[in-house]
């Protein structure tokens, strides 16, 4: 239901792959001001690149999930920081599957900017009508460009925490504008430096309840397949999507200074050694194997729910599986082409050093980390995953 014609998906592709060399122009603009520039900003929500996943009854493109990586792989290959805001701002879509109509259309109305985690570290106590939210959290992605912010609170009734039957306790997402959120200038990393992810807080900001929905839970409304497959599960593809399109910078990088990069001592250019040779086309293969191996995961999810099914554990647990082995492959490809350019890999000057910072900022991420081998080991061994987050 609601899905994208070829040609409108087409599009948002070809869209996406113009962008590119704008994006790719202004990379020391991106890194110096630890944010995208505004106007870039504004290039890429004209472009819908903020909005992937939202439904299309409120206007969005509803991308499956493959097309979604085809979309953001381009914007991630010209800069790791556009393509991680792109995606992880495309994440927030997805809460509009449990919004009023209303509600939807105002947060998400207008081409709107929507920023924020999914860290369960505010406090959101129960009040008539909504929510009195405060808390402080990390890694808002995006967040100096957002029209709208998400946080994730634990619910209190007074002082309270509320607890479900399962005895986790209860969270909810509250979006709030721009306006009523403070944003900590905190953001000072070694990768992914231009996604501006700064801490920012609320302080006694009432939320109603339209603008608040339950988190982690599959959506109700609207019924398209994309919203059958679990939040954590599509957060996770759009981390690997960004990670595959670094990885293809790499490689891009690499291939173009092989070509004229001769190493001291040698006759040759280094193109023309069998270690460059060799070690060009592992990273190659790796991260089409694990490009390959995430597209196989995901059409298994989506025929699953495709069909009325509830998301099973053993496909859930495929997508991390899938999603933690891109990341690590990427960042392994990455290192190769480290390792063939010696000595030019670390010039600011180049692209090979930002790409290595950009990915294994990426893997670090809970929804990339090495950790997920674990969760997803536990299930294919009939064991219970362990985690409420899965």
């Amino acid at each position: 239901m609601h899905a994208l014609s070829r040609v409108d998906v087409d599009a948002l592709v070809a869209a996406s792959h113009a962008l590119a060399p704008e994006i790719f122009a202004r990379r020391a603009e991106i890194e110096a001001g630890r944010r995208l520039p505004a106007a870039l900003a504004e290039r890429l929500r004209e472009s819908r690149m903020f909005e992937l996943w939202l439904p299309r009854v409120y206007g969005g493109p509803e991308l499956h999930p493959i097309d979604f990586i085809r979309v953001i792989e381009p914007l991630a290959r010209a800069d790791g920081s556009a393509g991680w805001c792109a995606a992880v701002c495309s994440v927030s879509g997805l809460a509009a599957s449990h919004l009023s109509e209303e509600a939807a259309r105002e947060i998400f109305g207008s081409r709107h900017i929507v920023a924020g985690t999914v860290n369960p570290t505010g406090k959101a106590v129960a009040v008539e009508g909504g929510y009195r939210v405060s808390g402080r959290w990390s890694y808002g992605s995006g967040i100096d460009n957002a029209d709208w912010v998400v946080g994730n609170c634990i619910v209190h009734d007074g002082d309270t925490p509320r607890r479900k039957a399962s005895g986790a306790p209860e969270m909810r997402f509250v979006l709030a504008p721009r306006a009523q959120v403070e944003v900590m200038d905190d953001w000072r990393v070694g990768g992914l430096r231009g996604t501006g992810s700064h801490d920012f807080r609320m302080h006694d900001v009432f939320a109603p309840d339209a603008h608040t929905t339950p988190a982690f839970v599959n959506a109700e409304r609207p019924s398209g397949t994309l919203y059958a497959i679990p939040m954590v599960s599509l957060f996770a593809v759009a981390l690997a999507a960004v990670t595959l399109g670094i990885a293809r910078a790499a490689i891009d990088a690499v291939v173009e200074l092989a070509a004229v990069k001769t190493p001291m001592g040698s006759p040759a250019p280094l193109r023309d050694k069998p270690i460059a040779q060799m070690q060009i086309a592992r990273a190659e293969a790796m991260v089409r194997a694990a490009r390959a191996y995430l597209f196989e995961a995901i059409r298994e999810q989506w025929d699953e729910v495709a069909s009325g099914a509830p998301p099973s554990l053993a496909k859930r647990a495929g997508i991390r599986l899938a999603c933690t082995h891109a990341g690590e492959a990427c960042a392994g490809a990455v290192d190769m082409v480290w390792n063939i350019a010696g000595g030019g890999a670390i010039q600011e000057s180049g692209r090979i050093e930002r790409c290595f910072r950009d990915v294994h900022a990426a893997t670090q991420h809970i929804g990339l980390a090495t950790n997920n081998y674990e969760l997803a080991g536990r299930v294919l061994l009939g064991l219970d995953v362990g985690t409420p987050r899965f």
